[in-house]
């Protein structure tokens, strides 16, 4: 498994102008006080509105004097709650590079910039989470009937997957929490803002504010070891023994010393057989050249087949990072992006961004062009590029869902077809 190095920082805070606009936008699907009822708060207004009954019938000073204090709790939480939210300011921190499946730290800190007040019980979310901002009758039933609701789960696009809770946050301090969670599938991950909320101080009530923010994080497919095979193809990476003179440490040639070179190119064995001056030419150290193709078209997409293009997705990504790591400069192709040849991590995370975010393209029915035509191409203008990676000159390991036998010979001398249907 590749390493990842760095962190990713996003910092939302609802001072700014654009998350303000974002707040005020969105405010319009919640209440006006942005509240919801508790199990314990429907149960204490049920004894409350019990309790104006009977005050109202047997007119006790002393009854109402328990009613206006228990009506007072009400104004109280509100008052307390909406002080606990105010101010708050969150950042949210993940490592720079994240694979499918790999469980990794998630950062998130929340800043009290109140002067005086502290904030208490505060718990962070993504608002996909927590949807449910406004009264339902079916919610108001289940909570008279104490019936538990099911916490929905995260969705597949959220970056924050779980949520955070601050017990206390004094003023003016910061305080972090760190999660550890994993993403199930590649690709690009938002966070369209939080979803902050508070039960206190009496728990009768939540109340909620909803920050405004804009963020994304890609995740990268799946990277694993390949098969021994793939070390026995036609290719090496490094430097291969060109055709012509240059320098290099193959022997290409042996000719007479001319005057003026140097004396270390000078074979004294074939100079002692000949009785002449022998000097050695080598020839021209060369680098391989390699693309990686993943041929992202499809005609007939069955049942299964995005599980089986996920698995191609992932074995092009282990492909890459296996010569990669042996040294090897790759090009990559799809349809739609390539990739200039390039070595080291900085070019594989960025063929790693690429296969994160690529999706299969379903051809036209009446298509009947084969995928190594220039119109299969349609992201790639420069037609003698194409030209160039179909030549002989390039190894190519091509990643396909198309039949067997629909590359031409001129594609098999100098390529590796994988089919999907094999992984």
């Amino acid at each position: 498994m590749l390493k990842y190095f760095g962190a990713s920082k996003f910092h939302f805070s609802p001072k700014s102008p654009a998350l303000n606009t974002r707040r005020t936008r969105s405010s319009r699907r919640l209440l006006p006080f942005s509240f919801r009822i508790t199990k314990q708060g429907f149960l204490y207004i049920f004894c409350v509105l019990l309790l104006s009954v009977v005050t109202v019938n047997t007119a006790n000073n002393l009854l109402f004097i328990v009613l206006s204090a228990l009506l007072s709790v009400i104004a109280v939480s509100g008052i307390v709650s909406r002080n606990s939210l105010k101010q708050i300011s969150l950042s949210l921190q993940l490592p720079e590079n994240v694979f499918v499946g790999e469980r990794v730290f998630v950062k998130i800190s929340m800043k009290n910039t109140k002067r005086i007040f502290p904030s208490f019980s505060i718990r962070a979310e993504d608002p996909a989470i927590n949807r449910r901002h406004s009264f339902t009758i079916t919610r108001i039933f289940s909570l008279l009937t104490a019936k538990q609701i099911e916490r929905p789960a995260a969705p597949n696009s959220a970056i924050l997957r779980q949520s955070a809770y601050f017990p206390i946050l004094p003023a003016g301090e910061t305080r972090s929490e760190l999660m550890v969670q994993s993403f199930p599938k590649r690709g690009v991950y938002s966070l369209d803002g939080f979803w902050i909320s508070t039960r206190f101080p009496f728990g009768f009530f939540l109340r909620g504010q909803r920050i405004g923010a804009k963020g994304e994080v890609l995740v990268y497919p799946l990277v694993q070891k390949i098969s021994a095979f793939f070390h026995l193809l036609p290719f090496l990476p490094g430097l291969l023994e060109g055709r012509r003179v240059g320098p290099g440490e193959n022997l290409f040639s042996m000719r007479k010393y001319q005057e003026g070179e140097s004396f270390r190119v000078i074979d004294w064995k074939a100079t002692s057989k000949t009785g002449e001056l022998m000097a050695r030419e080598f020839a021209k150290d060369e680098e391989g050249k390699f693309c990686l193709i993943l041929d992202t078209w499809t005609h007939h997409p069955t049942p299964g087949f995005e599980e089986k293009f996920e698995k191609a997705v992932s074995f092009a990504a282990s492909i890459a990072a296996h010569f990669m790591e042996e040294g090897a400069g790759i090009e990559f192709l799809t349809p739609d992006d390539y990739l200039a040849r390039g070595a080291g991590h900085e070019h594989l995370y960025r063929i790693l961004r690429l296969l994160a975010a690529v999706q299969y393209r379903e051809a036209e029915p009446q298509s009947t062009e084969e995928p190594w035509e220039r119109s299969n191409f349609p992201g790639i203008s420069d037609a003698k590029t194409l030209d160039y990676i179909f030549s002989d000159k390039v190894f190519k390991i091509i990643i396909s869902s198309k039949s067997r036998g629909s590359f031409p010979s001129v594609i098999w001398r100098s390529s590796h077809v994988v089919y999907f249907d094999e992984l």
